[in-house]
């Protein structure tokens, strides 16, 4: 009999069974790589080549906890922990190695539970009764009325208007003649007019 072909992928222990989320050849090699470091590190698989739709905005999701000794993947730290307690990192706690795979996500910004892996699965969300009832409740929200200003700030406001009222009288009456700033003298006296020192003779 031969051999079966190795699946192209992690296997995952999700407590009911394992099943294999399959990932591209670069990011299994990554994470091959990425396993000989010692402790706890992030692998950021790459984000999607276009921009959000419109609605959405990226954020990190957990896509799965990877054991760095046996290469097993968890869906959360909780059943990784236990599975290294007893098994690869047993009497070891302190030598202890994880990958966090990060994939990027997207989520409703009308909905912000509502968590999407792909545009199109986050497209398929928009046009449900659910995302369409709260967009309209979103929009159809009255602003309310406006805060009215603190006292400071109503006495400011006043304070101007007052300034601006008298500028504006000062600028309509009539000036006289040589009324109003003064003008500045000489700066330096004119020549001749400097008192001589003596030498001391």
């Amino acid at each position: 009999m031969p051999p079966q072909p190795q699946p192209q992928g992690l296997i995952v222990e999700t407590g009911n069974g394992a099943s294999v989320l399959q990932l591209p050849a670069t990011t299994l090699e990554q994470i091959r790589h990425i396993a000989s470091d010692p402790g706890a590190s992030t692998l950021r698989l790459p984000p999607p080549a276009t921009e959000p739709p419109a609605g959405a905005r990226e954020l990190d999701f957990d896509l799965c906890y990877v054991c760095k000794h046996c290469k097993v993947a968890f869906p959360s730290p909780a059943p990784l922990q236990a599975h290294q307690a007893r098994a690869c990192y047993a009497g070891r706690e302190s030598a202890r190695g994880l990958i966090r795979v990060v994939q990027p996500a997207l989520e409703c910004r009308v909905c912000p539970s509502e968590r999407f892996r792909t545009a199109a699965d986050f497209r398929r969300h928009t046009e449900a009764e659910g995302h369409a009832r709260r967009a309209a409740h979103a929009v159809g929200q009255p602003a309310g009325p406006p805060e009215p200003l603190s006292h400071e700030m109503e006495d400011v406001v006043n304070q101007i208007t007052l300034l601006a009222a008298r500028a504006a009288q000062d600028s309509a009456a009539p000036k006289e003649a040589g009324v109003g700033f003064c003008a500045p003298g000489p700066r330096f006296p004119p020549p001749g007019e400097l008192p001589l020192a003596s030498a001391g003779h």
